[in-house]
């Protein structure tokens, strides 16, 4: 087995027993929270006899080392049952709920790593520049703003006060529900301009200073000095040099794009985005178990998944990263 396979069976393993990890971390969590979500189904009407009747159905009175062998099956299989409230199999609802998510995230992930990239190239090749100081202070600015306070602010200029775009939603009533006719459709751009520009304005922050800084390394390279000698233009110079320094840019955006994804609940709640992260904060206030720990699950796989791939994608873009 060679040292790369040795290196994939190892992160695999890994990754299993972090799975394992967080799926025993929650169900503990959701064995301490308050409340009964049995209260849902249960009234006065209900005998004793008949309560414990329902709690036998849905297993509540198997001892808890029986229920935890049965979640933690039925989690690895993603079989997440039924929703208390809204009576359909919770993976329909993740399913959506994710594809909302990543109709809002993508968009703003690649303008934000095209422009980041582009911006930070220019600015660290021009290094001392009124550009690249103008550039880094306002990275280091928006970097340190909380997107929720951007989101309260941008909501309420441009929705409330110059009502130039909508306060909220995926579409307006009536709009279209296809996953490819929403794409085509300008009331979903329109929806979508305002969260979009919120999460570009902190995520962009992330690839223009790390461009900057290896546009930094390779500005000093002893290849630039031989393609100057060979005549090219400034521009093609910068072209090539901006090439050498996406490497590790490679890799961020795959964190990037985890990191995204399970932060962009408070966004979701401002501008009412019918996403996975505002649906896990609805069902943790109906006591809507099924659905709480299925969204917690997937952002968590997610996430990881994402990790593993970055870690796997420098080895095969970097020729001098070794296993060995």
């Amino acid at each position: 087995m060679t040292g790369f396979r040795r290196y994939v069976v190892r992160r695999l393993l890994l990754l299993a027993f972090v799975v394992w990890c967080i799926l025993s971390i929650m169900f503990v969590l959701f064995q301490l929270l308050p409340g009964d979500p049995t209260a849902i189904f249960v009234d006065d009407n209900f005998s004793p006899e008949m309560i414990d009747r329902q709690k036998q159905l849905w297993g509540l009175n198997d001892p808890l080392w029986v229920q935890y062998l049965r979640y933690v099956g039925n989690m690895l299989t993603f079989d997440f049952g039924n929703s208390f409230f809204q009576i359909e199999p919770v993976a329909h609802i993740m399913a959506d709920k994710v594809q909302n998510t990543c109709l809002m995230i993508v968009p703003a992930l690649i303008v934000s790593v095209v422009l980041g990239t582009l911006i930070g190239a220019v600015a660290g090749w021009r290094r001392g520049s009124a550009f690249e100081q103008a550039t880094v202070a306002t990275s280091l600015f928006l970097h340190s703003v909380p997107s929720f306070f951007v989101g309260i602010l941008a909501l309420m200029i441009f929705a409330y006060q110059l009502r130039w775009l909508p306060s909220g939603g995926m579409v307006g009533l009536g709009g279209p529900e296809g996953l490819w006719e929403m794409i085509a459709s300008r009331d979903y751009w329109v929806h979508l301009l305002l969260p979009g520009l919120v999460l570009v304005s902190r995520e962009i922050t992330g690839p223009i200073l790390l461009l900057r800084s290896s546009m930094l390394e390779v500005k000093g390279s002893d290849f630039l000095d031989i393609l100057r000698a060979k005549g090219l233009s400034e521009h093609r110079i910068i072209t090539h040099a901006t090439r050498n320094a996406l490497l590790p840019l490679v890799t961020y955006v795959a964190v990037m794009t985890g990191l995204l994804f399970q932060g962009q609940v408070l966004l979701e709640i401002i501008f009412a985005w019918p996403g996975i992260g505002r649906e896990l904060v609805q069902a943790l206030n109906d006591l809507d178990y099924p659905v709480a720990q299925a969204a917690l699950y997937v952002m968590a796989l997610v996430t990881l998944l994402l990790n593993l791939v970055a870690d796997l994608l420098y080895g095969v873009i970097d020729p001098r990263v070794t296993y060995d």
